[in-house]
């Protein structure tokens, strides 16, 4: 074998080593999962059920496709760990309680629409607060329903889960026409002090045409963590769109009355305005939240786009990523975060707000701009383009707000050039954007300019970058993939050349830039160069556990990090090597999957 092949070898194993040592020394022992899960596993027999509207179904049925079951509910007080339920087309006039759990040992409980079925489960006329109400369940799946007409409800949901559990599924549920007060779409709950609502996807929902008022169309609240909330749509709702809450004592331990460790990943947002207070629904809204990755997601038309905050006095919000996200045409402000009336509120810190794109915010022109900060500390705003509408509002900061703050290489915007700016910083306003970067000594390496944008018509603009806008490779040189992450708005590589772009899109033309060190010059094609994404796609669940691995444990220590910067300089040659050999690829995968066996056992 060549010496360079050795070499990345070499590189590959050192990887999984090293990624195989920090799952020993950074996370939680994986207990008796990893080592006597085939000893202790129960043996469980899946079966196949059906539910159908035809007459000859009944509950009395068997539930096989010729004889179905009549009810859904029928299904969820029936169903055993390994099982599926298929139901068939038809309007089901039922409300549903699942009444039955699903096994680590013995797989998910699988309740879903047969095939391409439309599946309508409507509450018309029945008594109950939630539509399907779920609680202290686990390995769980519900997928493909449409779930409508929830009326006249004070707190209740379309789908509600609440106490404890784990690996619950909700994808690609239609919800709408969820009626009254604090009528929600999906709401979980973690109220269990001694275990957490843990591993849940929701994915693929759309809600709209409800009435969330005063809580949230899509929200998670209390003890909740892991979790993942993405691809899905929510719009037209009379409040906040997607919420990740703490502090309101909904777990009665207040160590963990939070939503945490998860990701809010592209969901798309818009209408989310709130018939109260004024009007300040947020998009997307971490409410006391902390440790969570928001990127990718589309917010547009709301009262606010994403905002950070923490409403309860002595909570902290803390660890939110806000990145590559595209925000615009809100009401009152793009981006905001920090406790708004603190000390009489909670606060926020440590928090990261990298490659954002924020266009024509501020519609209602009552003077927020794209970007507001309130009490807020330890926070870094970098790589972002602020793009204001008419009025010329780019950013407000609180007097009291500024300790911490770091603002470097984004790039500013106003049609009336730069010296008709306004950015109010603590007390002071700034008219010029060199009046602003003498008076803060912020933006060190920031630029004023006209992003290019392929379209900057206010009704649909369309915010992707041009191969003339100044923001390509305008981003920080030493922008790190464990904290502006691996992909851009659409999904492409998020560093293309050799410097990451300014905003939420990379451009992915071909970049002419180069990176010289004192030792080597380096250049980057673009493409897929990391190993993972090549073998098994960049939205497989595979590349999302190295993702997540990647960003919520070696991304906090040093040693993870180091890890990482090795993995990226090492992945370009891998992927060229794996190209050109298959047998090389297979070898690759084969030790890339000793690092997922250490995470997910049952599957390699």
């Amino acid at each position: 074998m060549p010496t360079s092949r050795l070499l990345i070898k070499g590189g590959v194993f050192f990887f999984i080593f090293a990624g195989v040592l920090s799952v020993h020394l950074f996370v939680e022992p994986l207990s008796h999962t990893l080592l006597n899960a085939e000893e202790e596993k129960e043996s469980f027999a899946s079966s196949t059920y059906y539910v159908a509207t035809g007459g000859g179904a009944s509950d009395s049925n068997p539930g096989t496709a010729s004889q179905p079951w009549k009810t859904i509910q029928k299904a969820c007080d029936t169903l055993t760990p390994g099982s599926t339920v298929y139901v068939k087309a038809g309007q089901y006039n039922e409300k549903i309680t699942v009444n039955v759990s699903g096994t680590e040992a013995g797989g998910y409980i699988t309740i879903s629409n047969y095939e391409n079925d439309e599946v309508i489960i409507d509450g018309t006329g029945i008594s109950g607060d939630n539509m399907v109400y779920i609680k202290d369940k686990s390995y769980l799946k519900v997928t493909g329903f449409t779930i409508r007409n929830n009326t006249g409800v004070s707190d209740g949901s379309g789908i509600r889960i609440e106490g404890s559990g784990e690996h619950i599924e909700l994808k690609n549920n239609k919800i709408y026409e969820i009626r009254g007060s604090d009528a929600m779409g999906i709401t979980v709950y973690g109220t269990d002090a001694s275990k957490s609502i843990s591993h849940l996807v929701i994915d693929g929902n759309e809600i709209y045409n409800c009435d969330p008022a005063q809580s949230e169309a899509l929200t998670l609240n209390g003890n909740v963590e892991q979790f993942e909330v993405t691809n899905n749509v929510v719009h037209d709702v009379n409040n906040i769109g997607i919420d990740f809450i703490g502090g309101e004592g909904t777990c009665p331990d207040s160590s963990k009355d939070a939503a945490r460790n998860g990701v809010c990943r592209g969901n798309r947002v818009y209408k989310a305005n709130s018939n109260y207070g004024g009007g300040y629904a947020a998009g997307i809204y971490i409410d006391g939240g902390n440790t969570i990755i928001v990127e990718r997601n589309i917010v547009y038309d709301c009262d606010i786009g994403i905002e950070i905050g923490c409403e309860i006095k002595g909570m902290v919000a803390y660890d939110i990523v806000v990145r590559s996200n595209f925000v615009y045409n809100n009401g009152k402000r793009g981006i905001g975060f920090g406790g708004y009336d603190y000390p009489n509120t909670g606060k926020v810190k440590d928090c990261m707000f990298y490659n954002n794109t924020c266009f024509n915010n501020d519609t209602l022109s009552i003077g927020e701009g794209e970007l507001i900060i309130e009490y807020a500390e330890n926070c870094e705003i970098e790589n972002n383009i602020f793009y204001s509408s008419s009025q010329n509002v780019l950013m407000t900061a609180a007097a009291v707000n500024s300790r911490g703050m770091v603002l470097d290489y984004n790039l500013w915007f106003t049609e009336a050039g730069s010296d008709s700016i306004v950015i109010d910083w603590e007390g002071t306003e700034y008219t010029s954007f060199t009046a602003y970067l003498s008076g803060t000594g912020q933006d060190a390496h920031s630029q004023f300019d006209n992003p290019g944008f392929a379209d900057t018509s206010f009704a649909s603009p369309d915010l992707h970058l041009t191969s003339q806008s100044p923001a390509v490779d305008a981003g920080d040189p030493a922008s790190d993939s464990s904290a502006v992450g691996t992909l851009d708005i659409d999904g492409d590589s998020r560093i293309v050349g050799n410097r990451i772009d300014s905003g939420a899109d990379e451009y992915q033309g071909t970049s002419t830039s180069t990176t010289t060190t004192a030792s080597a010059t380096t250049t980057t094609t673009t493409g897929e160069a990391c190993p993972t994404e090549k073998i098994y796609g960049s939205d497989s669940v595979e590349t999302e556990l190295i993702r997540y691995f990647r960003d919520t444990v070696l991304s906090k220590t040093p040693e993870g990090r180091e890890i990482i910067k090795l993995y990226y300089e090492w992945s370009p040659a891998v992927v060229k090597e794996m190209e050109e050999d298959e047998r090389f690829k297979e070898e690759v995968k084969a030790v890339i999957n000793v690092f997922l066996s250490m995470m997910k056992p049952e599957t390699y």
